[in-house]
Parts: C-alpha cells; structure tokens; sequence
C-alpha cells in the first residue's frame, strides 16, 4: 500500500526532537523541493539520467528526514530509473511526485504559518 506524503506522527516526532532547528529545515524544503522537481522535470527532458538519479535521490533523502515518507517513496522510482541509465519516467510517476510534492509544500507551509 502507498505511503500518503507525510506522515504525520513521524513529522510530530520530527518537530518534537528537532525544535527550533525544525522550522529551518522546513524553510530549506520550502526552498529546495520545488527546484528538486523543477531538475528532475529538466533531467527527464534533457535525457541526463545521471542528474536524475542525483537529484531524486537528495529529494529522497531530504524527504525522509522529515517524515514525508511518501514522496521519499515517489522521488525513490525515479531515482531507480536514473540509477539504470535511463530517463524514461513513466508519466504516472512524475505525476505521483508532483502530487506528493505539492502536498508536503502544502503541509510544511501551514505548519509555518501556526
């Protein structure tokens, strides 16, 4: 079963442990997620596999670190496919990151603003 974006007990958890050093790190997403989906949008285009496999995998990895295991898991496809030398992303999956994306944008923004 796919994981939704977030999920919202391991970023309570996350919020808890890391205090005041969190909101930074929500700030860098903020500013991060949209230029990690914007290169690997242009990586697909461009046929570079190699900044597909690099970029998807810091969306991955920076995902993670803040409980959005779901789009950990969409950004973790694409970083297969780059991996094998390839850029043929199938449209689902980019459509499923945008998505996932577009919700932990949504998630992060609303916790800012509390």
């Amino acid at each position: 079963m796919p994981q939704t974006a977030m999920d919202a007990s391991a970023f309570s958890e996350m919020k808890e442990l890391m205090g005041d050093t969190f909101k930074e790190v929500l700030n860098l997403c903020i500013e991060t997620l949209p230029e990690q989906l914007n290169a690997i949008e242009e990586a697909i285009d461009n046929d570079n596999a190699e900044t597909l496999f690099n970029v998807s995998h810091k969306m991955k990895s920076s995902s993670g670190s803040i409980g959005a295991f779901g789009l950990a898991e969409k950004a973790e496809v694409i970083e297969l496919i780059g991996r094998d030398g390839s850029t043929m992303v199938p449209e689902q999956a980019i459509t499923d990151l945008r998505d996932a994306t577009r919700q932990v944008l949504s998630i992060i923004n609303k916790e800012l603003n509390e």
